[in-house]
């Protein structure tokens, strides 16, 4: 029988026996909101645990909004112009309205990338800046906190900490060291600096696994949080959408308990309910396609699918490369868990020699091929960078599945079309309940 995951902007097809397949990929069926404007309308004058975004801007003649960049999809041409005419009917004047893209440590975007993300009503009426990590001249920096038992350096980006209403808008997905996406990840690691997100990010490698889809004592999103804090981000505006890529809710209001309830609908939307475990587990990264930094989304989330001595079937784009800024990713991708984690641990947030937060997206590799053989299909990487992580390039899928089943020629097959954002889980016995621990 012939079955298909996308591949970037195109498909790619394999067969195998219907009898083997154990999951497709199935996420629950959500609707959509019935009528996106008016529902947007609503949250924003009716938010969760917050007055209206409407009092929150009385007065108020600098609010910057934070956006995300082009590694994310929210529908922000569809949600910016509905939140500037409302702030513009509520008494604010446009001079008063900036956008900063919050690139944490990702590349920058080219003008005609900015246009597309944003929209050309924003881009032409208002003030768009681009956060740049490595910048030390955007930063503010605050010190340290205490946090669960370490400090953590706080480097802000000034421009947010000068505005007298900070805003976030952003997606809720499941993410392998924050657990879930939106809230305060806008501001880390969206608007600061290499330190800080070093801190935050290290700490998800003291997780005895991966942390995808926990909250609930992950020093990760502990940290993320107290920043969003300290920086001051007074409102969120965050969605959630369904397995077809429509916007199923949106969470608006106090940055953390906004985000927790939409935490609730995303999980419900984005999880792949398992009778049991694969052999081999077939997954596209969609729709984390931009770069292998990115791409490993789809591996992380294979983690939660195959048994154990199995096999993890890769298909990424890739189509610009491992990652930008982060020199030392290919590095640290081809060492082994102890040296990982060794190292993760040592570290300090103020080394930027070592780029530990390459070390700790790593660290969900390494994990994996501890489970599983990877064999890779990417058109963005060479084989050469594909065999250095360890996994085994080949030309197809099916060429994949095909050396996959040689070596077991009795065994399971599942699909997660969706690898990038799916949150896999047992029925009976959810793996996605592990406790954080020091």
């Amino acid at each position: 029988m012939k079955y298909s995951i996308p591949y970037g902007d195109d498909v790619i097809s394999f067969d195998t026996f219907a009898n083997k397949v154990l999951f497709e990929g199935d996420m629950v069926s959500i609707p959509p909101v019935c009528d996106f404007k008016s529902e947007l309308l609503r949250s924003l004058d009716s938010p969760i645990a917050s007055v209206s975004l409407a009092t929150l801007a009385k007065g108020k003649r600098d609010i910057l909004i934070l956006v995300e960049d082009n590694t994310r999809d929210t529908p922000l041409t569809d949600i910016l112009p509905v939140v500037t005419d409302y702030l513009k009917a509520s008494g604010v004047p446009a001079s008063a309205i900036r956008f900063m893209i919050a690139h944490g440590t990702h590349r920058l975007m080219t003008d005609e990338e900015i246009r597309k993300k944003l929209g050309d009503f924003i881009v032409d009426n208002f003030t768009v800046y681009q956060h740049e990590a490595a910048d030390a001249n955007q930063m503010e920096d605050l010190g340290e906190i205490e946090m669960e038992g370490y400090n953590l350096p706080v480097r802000i980006n000034r421009r947010a900490l000068e505005a007298d209403l900070l805003i976030g808008i952003g997606n809720i997905i499941p993410h392998s060291d924050a657990g879930f996406s939106g809230g305060a990840k806008i501001v880390q690691p969206g608007i600061c600096d290499f330190v800080t997100t070093q801190a935050t990010h290290r700490s998800a490698g003291f997780c005895p696994d991966i942390p995808l889809g926990m909250l609930d004592g992950n020093p990760c999103r502990a940290g993320i949080d107290a920043v969003g804090r300290v920086a001051k981000l007074a409102f969120i505006i965050n969605v959630v959408k369904n397995c077809d890529g429509e916007v199923a809710g949106f969470f608006c209001g106090d940055y953390m308990k906004a985000h927790r309830a939409g935490v609730e609908l995303s999980r419900k939307s984005y999880s792949v309910e398992l009778d049991e475990l694969a052999d081999i587990v077939i997954v596209s990264s969609s729709p984390a396609d931009m770069d292998y930094w990115q791409g490993i989304k789809g591996l992380t989330s294979a983690y939660f699918a195959v048994k154990q001595g199995g096999a993890v079937i890769l298909a990424a784009p890739c189509y610009e490369g491992l990652a930008h800024n982060h020199p030392l990713y290919a590095h640290w991708l081809a060492q082994p868990t102890h040296v990982l984690v060794e190292a993760i641990q040592a570290a300090s947030p103020h080394d930027l020699e070592t780029d530990i937060i390459s070390a700790v997206v790593a660290l969900g590799s390494r994990r994996t091929l501890e489970r599983a053989e990877v064999y890779m299909v990417s058109d963005g990487l060479s084989d050469q960078e594909i065999r250095d992580m360890g996994y085994t390039p080949t030309a197809t899928v099916q060429e994949a599945l095909d050396a996959a089943l040689t070596k077991r020629p009795e065994a399971t097959i599942g699909i997660l079309p969706l690898g990038g954002i799916s949150l896999p889980f047992l029925a009976k016995n959810s793996i996605l309940k592990n406790n954080c621990g020091d």
